[in-house]
């Protein structure tokens, strides 16, 4: 498969699986893709490998995505295009802004991506698929978070490296592994790819995100179930050596969420306060924090009884505090130096 799918080396792999033994669990294990890469690590990495590897292939200059204000795989993605010659543009929409936002917003002037913002999700998604495509129509248009077919391999590839930790004796074979659930690339891959290697790992996505845009789904089971058979279809074009399977869909929990997207929770932040005094591994409030939140759920409900359970860890670790401080957010567009102002 690897002959047939161009993939650039951009991260640091295997991430480490770490025991968490401060927080009162026995049965806790994190995997630390915060580690990915020393420039910006996350989640975004293992997509981005595949995405970038694709757009190299097809010779292509201008990279199209979107996100809100404080995307993180908006940022991840202009860094790496910056890194190998491509030119990044970000559709934007408004979340609550905090410190981490702004950080962001400075981040993109940084890496030299063009931001657009377009305030409401409905006018990023118009533009997105109608406006930059009869303006730009060579570009190469990657949807949010990265979770088309070709980034969602890299959640595939992952439960293989998963696999191979699992027979080095890093970590049990997890009886559920808990993620966050966003734009659905990290879960669909994972799924998919522990299906694939023959685990029988359950898996549960933690959702993030509005579930709904109007009357179109956008974070359900039946969004994961799509990219998971259209990423499987990818893959078999492409090894037809692939194994007929009938996909099995995970589980998603809806109870996190809260008041909105990016909007923290009392139960979040104070887990988030804890992993940090406790395990020194940060969460950011969008998407890890609430993840999180259900793991310490799920293993205080559970107890001695559970099985091993493996939070996989999504948010980046690198600190690029000096690199957005080096930016006078005056250098943004006018309709983003309002956040700032």
């Amino acid at each position: 498969m690897a002959e047939n799918t161009p993939r650039l080396s951009l991260g640091t792999f295997p991430t480490p699986i770490q025991r968490s033994e401060r927080l009162g669990f026995a049965n806790l294990w994190i995997k630390r893709d915060d580690l990915s890469s020393p420039v910006y690590g996350g989640n975004k990495i293992r997509k981005l490998e595949f995405i970038l590897g694709e757009a190299k292939r097809r010779k292509i200059s201008h990279i199209i995505t979107f996100g809100a204000i404080g995307t993180n795989h908006g940022l991840a993605t202009a860094i790496f295009c910056e890194k190998i010659g491509i030119n990044c543009t970000l559709l934007l929409f408004w979340q609550p802004v905090t410190a981490g936002v702004k950080k962001n917003l400075l981040l993109f002037n940084k890496f030299k991506a063009t931001p657009i913002y377009k305030s409401t999700l409905w006018k990023t998604v118009v533009s997105y698929y109608l406006l930059q495509r009869i303006k730009y129509p060579g570009a190469y248009f990657v949807y949010a978070g990265g979770s088309n077919p070709v980034g969602t391999i890299g959640y595939v590839n992952a439960a293989f490296e998963l696999k191979e930790q699992i027979h080095r004796g890093q970590v049990p074979e997890p009886e559920v592994i808990i993620c966050p659930l966003g734009s659905g690339g990290t879960l669909a891959g994972l799924a998919l790819g522990i299906q694939l290697a023959g685990l029988q790992t359950r898996l549960t996505g933690v959702r993030v995100s509005e579930s709904h845009l109007g009357p179109f789904q956008a974070c359900t089971k039946t969004t994961v179930a799509k990219l998971m058979k259209r990423t499987y279809a990818f893959l078999k074009q492409r090894c037809q050596r692939l194994p007929d399977i009938d996909i099995r869909l995970p589980a998603i929990l809806h109870d996190y969420f809260g008041d909105g997207y990016g909007v923290p929770t009392k139960a979040a932040s104070e887990v988030s306060r804890l992993l940090k005094d406790k395990e020194g591994i940060g969460l950011d409030s969008t998407y890890t924090s609430k993840a999180f939140a259900a793991v310490y759920d799920y293993c205080q409900n559970h107890g001695k009884d559970a099985g091993p359970v493996l939070y996989w860890h999504t948010h980046n670790s690198a600190d690029l505090t000096d690199q957005a401080n080096s930016v006078d957010y005056r250098n943004l567009p006018e309709a983003l130096q309002d956040f700032f102002e």
